[in-house]
């Protein structure tokens, strides 16, 4: 969001015009896509995660691996998983593999996964007796736990740039290769338009 954000500091401030802090007449929205290495790099910094429920379970997760599903505009992601705690009685460790949207949240600036389908759910070593039990439970609490999980935060120093130059975030896509971002001019307020 920084390039997207200097570039278009660029544009406004090389036509004068930016002195009005408010979006240049005729120009649209503006889109920026972030790789998917970047992506990646970004959704790591989350990681390694860890979520106990009393001293009865632990969950942890770590090593996420990024996935892209432009047709269907979701993110998947695999993570390897650890449980353990009292209720296990043992280690087990394995993967799960989630997909998800994305949304924004203006109150904390955060971007937000949404919409969570646990795909895939491997554990090593859980008992013929409890399988059953784990399949049938561990996705639904999975998706629980990462519905509206914050990804990243996006700086208040980019928010207020953004805001500067009369823009505001508009929305995420899922392309081939990585996330295109919108900014899209702010709506003009009734004391915009009195002369």
């Amino acid at each position: 969001m920084k390039c997207l954000l200097r570039w278009l500091a660029v544009v406004v401030f090389s036509t004068s015009l930016a002195v009005c802090a408010k979006p240049l007449p005729g120009l649209g929205p503006f889109s920026y896509v972030i790789p998917q290495a970047q992506l990646q790099q970004a959704i790591a910094k989350r990681f390694p995660y860890r979520q106990g429920l009393g001293d009865l379970l632990d969950l942890q997760l770590q090593a996420p691996r990024l996935s892209l599903f432009p047709a269907r505009n979701r993110i998947g992601t695999v993570l390897e998983l650890t449980l353990s705690g009292r209720l296990m009685n043992d280690v087990y460790s394995g993967t799960i593999g989630m997909d998800y949207g994305l949304r924004f949240e203006p109150r904390d600036n955060t971007i937000r996964m949404t919409r969570v389908q646990v795909t895939s759910l491997n554990l090593d070593g859980v008992p013929p007796a409890y399988q059953d039990m784990v399949q049938r439970y561990a996705p639904r609490l999975a998706e629980q736990l990462f519905d509206d999980f914050p990804l990243h935060q996006i700086s208040a120093s980019d928010m207020a740039r953004a805001n500067g130059l009369g823009y505001e975030l508009g929305g995420f896509k899922v392309v081939p290769g990585g996330l295109q971002v919108t900014l899209n001019p702010k709506p003009s307020s009734p004391a915009d338009s009195v002369q």
